[in-house]
């Protein structure tokens, strides 16, 4: 017990000391407020005396003085009001003066007391003792608010020559790291006048020439004070709502709110205001999504070990997800990325982006139709990839409905096939994009995603190869998406069209998303459904407005009509079954889902019958796919059909293995 305490006593002591010790801020102070002691103390004498300092008083003040100013010296220091700035002075720090000048009073009240016992013991008038604790409140307190006065209203920071006055939000560490990266680009572009957090903590806090002022509520205020042309954010730092209401606020005032990045230097353009990897540019939609953005550092735990030196298939790799993949892949030091896809003008010219951009890893376009697997037989024999990503699909839902047999072919058959062939070619891990709108389709496209998630469970389970499927949401400005085809009705000043005013999607970015799909594919274990999280579903109504507002289309020009939900949508999308357990990841963006899984033969028997479905017509087809889909999200042993004769349970691969 005694040790327990003698520990808890040296800890408590540890920390005092180490929040008390001297700094030459905090000795400077010291020295400032032993002059206001001393001018206190006989300025209670001369009030005493009627504005006169009598002689009578010399002996009490010459006996006294030094015991006074050295006592109230170390009430102060040691009650910490000698470690904050005075610039910084708020209502608290007022709180701390007022109980260390009444501590010191009630000390030097003993001293009177007791002291008589002392030979040569000279008292302290009890008037001078209660006129020397106002004038050390006042002294004290004023002295700190002049400070703060002066280093916010009379000498505010300015630039000089060249340089924008700019306000930074986020005094976190990497908030200060902007900041001071900021003020040595070259040139002189940007002086940080000062930075603006909501943590009270960081409040008065220096940084570089600049110091923290106060919430980010403060930025209009703040800004025009210090004639600051410009308000930059640190990417992830304020999104959503809360990005848009600065913006709006500081619009009305005339100034400009920016995003601040990290990036590599040959990523600028001429839009850009660069330096030390940072770009500062303006707000996008991306900024406006209900969540932070996510990114992977470049020497991420799972993911560099999980990619580097390997040879990477990517299939759909000219599409804007699979293209984004390769980009993104390259940061973790492939070996190798064989690029495959069926669009000549894509391919090539994705082969071009990254060969200008990388020397180190070998870059090798296909050309080829995954729907084809003999020639996927070859280029697997060939290049003999560690790991392969299907990005390869048709996802246009309206389009997909009028043409269930090749997303049929595409987005379900040929995933089977080529996961097949993977695991006859003793591929590592085989990851597959699945989507949101395979969780309780209603359409084409979400059906025949939900079909492929379900072979791979149930053929994963025992395979050699690590099969992994993703879900996740819509992708901003990924090809085929309604954002471009948003921008494009916005900057022609056409009528925006919009289903429902209530529809709502999940939305992330592309990088974000192909990030994800790396980690995910990355994370230890056997194969699994991974699901990404999105964040909040935004109105669709919403992403239209945001989207205006970061193009610069007044609100009062944009015109939204409404057609009503198309054959095989929803107004809110899902992305989970009932039936699925949730696990956590190490990353909080990907979480694991486990779905019972059906016996392989059967779902073997729902391909079997979907080949026999599409060689009838596009209906049977659809019809199908819609009953295999609507009996598994029931949960029943086995969906119903019709039209089509249903397989027995042992059916047989969709691919023969090589030999």
């Amino acid at each position: 017990m005694i040790s327990k305490v003698t520990t808890a006593a040296a800890a408590w002591l540890s920390a005092r000391w180490k929040s008390l010790r001297p700094t030459r801020e905090s000795l400077v102070v010291l020295a400032l407020l032993a002059v206001i002691f001393e001018a206190t103390y006989l300025g209670a004498f001369f009030v005493r005396g009627e504005l006169l300092l009598k002689p009578s008083d010399s002996r009490a003040i010459l006996n006294t003085i030094l015991f006074v100013v050295a006592l109230k010296m170390c009430v102060f220091y040691s009650r910490g009001l000698c470690h904050r700035p005075w610039r910084a002075a708020r209502f608290a720090d007022l709180n701390k003066l007022l109980r260390a000048a009444t501590v010191a009073l009630l000390l030097l009240v003993a001293f009177n007391y007791f002291g008589g016992f002392l030979p040569g013991h000279v008292p302290i008038p009890r008037s001078v003792l209660l006129l020397d604790w106002a004038f050390t409140l006042l002294g004290v307190g004023g002295m700190q608010a002049v400070a703060r006065s002066v280093y916010e209203e009379l000498m505010p920071a300015t630039a000089m020559g060249n340089e924008r006055a700019v306000l930074v939000v986020d005094a976190s560490d990497a908030g200060r790291e902007l900041a001071l990266d900021l003020g040595r680009i070259a040139g002189g572009k940007f002086f940080v006048a000062g930075l603006l957090d909501d943590d009270p903590a960081h409040y008065g806090q220096q940084v570089g020439r600049a110091r923290v002022l106060g919430p980010v509520a403060m930025a209009p205020a703040c800004a025009e004070r210090l004639r600051a042309a410009e308000v930059v954010v640190r990417e992830g730092a304020l999104f959503g709502t809360r990005l848009r209401a600065l913006h709006d606020a500081c619009a009305a005032i005339g100034v400009r709110v920016c995003i601040a990045e990290r990036s590599p230097p040959e990523a600028a353009g001429s839009d850009w205001a660069t330096g030390r990897r940072i770009r500062v540019r303006g707000v996008g939609l991306r900024d406006l999504l209900s969540r932070a953005q996510a990114h992977l550092d470049d020497r991420d735990s799972h993911v560099l070990p999980f990619l580097r030196g390997k040879t990477v298939l990517v299939t759909g790799a000219g599409g804007s997800i699979g293209s984004e993949i390769c980009r993104q892949a390259l940061r973790f030091q492939p070996g190798r990325i064989v690029m495959l896809d069926r669009s000549e003008p894509a391919l090539f010219a994705l082969h071009r982006e990254l060969s200008a951009r990388n020397g180190a890893v070998t870059l090798q376009p296909v050309l080829c139709d995954v729907t084809n697997p003999d020639r996927i037989d070859r280029v697997l024999t060939e290049h003999k990839p560690h790991i392969v990503i299907h990005a390869a699909a048709y996802k246009h839902l309206p389009l997909m409905e009028s043409h269930p047999v090749e997303a049929i072919e595409n987005n379900t058959l040929a995933t089977a096939a080529l996961a097949e062939l993977c695991d006859a070619h003793g591929v590592g891990t085989f990851i597959a994009l699945s989507t949101d709108k395979a969780v309780h389709p209603s359409s084409v496209m979400g059906a025949s995603k939900l079909v492929a998630e379900r072979f791979l469970q149930s053929f994963g389970a025992n395979a050699a190869t690590r099969f992994v499927a993703v879900r996740f949401g819509n992708v901003l400005g990924s090809s085929g998406s309604a954002v471009p085809i948003f921008e494009e009705q916005l900057s022609r000043g056409l009528p925006i069209t919009i289903t429902h005013p209530e529809v709502r999607r999940y939305f992330m970015t592309i990088d974000e998303a192909a990030q994800l799909v790396l980690l995910a594919g990355a994370l230890p274990g056997r194969g699994a459904t991974y699901v990404l999280e999105m964040g909040e579903p935004l109105r669709i109504v919403d992403v239209v407005q945001n989207l205006a507002f970061v193009m610069n289309v007044p609100a009062e020009r944009v015109t939204i009509n409404f057609c009503g939900l198309r054959p095989g949508e929803k107004l809110d999308e899902e992305l989970f079954f009932e039936d699925e357990h949730r696990e956590a990841t190490p990353n909080a963006l990907v979480v694991r889902v486990e779905r019972p899984a059906r016996p392989v033969d059967e779902v073997r028997g729902w391909l079997a019958d979907l080949k026999d479905a599409i060689a009838v017509d596009a209906d049977t087809a659809a019809r199908v796919l819609m009953e295999i889909a609507a009996g598994d999200s029931a949960g029943r042993e086995g969906p119903p059909h019709g039209g089509v004769s249903p397989r027995s349970a042992a059916s047989p691969p969709l691919v023969e293995p090589p030999a």
